[in-house]
């Protein structure tokens, strides 16, 4: 019994330096990223230009450094999508849209309305300033993690 207790004993002892070397992930809201999630509706007669003008928009999104996902998905009605975005940071928010509304803002606005934008995170006031005009509703940061 002794010697169960001690081998034990020890494997905790052997653990514990391990455990403690563990990291939490060094990525998330709790960092300076930031995240969006943008609800938009196809404008009627438009379906067939928004549906060329994603990948398009994709496609130049993918270039911009700052810029770490970007998922757009369409909702079973076939006129309502949601756009997952996350970005390094404040910086790398107004770098993408200064980007986005140079290249393609005239199409989206003719093509798609904005339903709603969510952000999460901490957006300083250059990013939130840059995105004022799409009514953002800002999310208040409670617990998680991204790895």
């Amino acid at each position: 019994m002794r010697t169960q207790f001690l081998s034990l004993l020890a494997l905790g002892a052997l653990a514990l330096p391990a455990a403690a070397q563990t990291q939490a992930p060094q990525h998330g809201i709790h960092t300076g990223n930031i995240v969006f999630t943008y609800t938009g509706e196809v404008l009627p007669g438009q379906d067939e230009a928004f549906r060329q003008l994603v990948p398009k928009v994709v496609a130049a999104v993918a270039e911009q450094p700052g810029t770490m996902a970007y998922e757009w998905s369409m909702r079973a009605d076939g006129k309502t999508f949601d756009v997952v975005e996350m970005y390094q940071d404040s910086n790398a928010v107004v770098a993408h849209v200064k980007d986005v509304v140079a290249k393609f803002g005239g199409e989206l606005g003719k093509t798609q309305k904005t339903l709603r934008l969510a952000v999460y995170g901490n957006p300083d006031a250059a990013a939130k300033k840059a995105i004022e005009g799409l009514h953002p509703v800002y999310e208040t940061p409670l617990a998680g993690f991204i790895r």
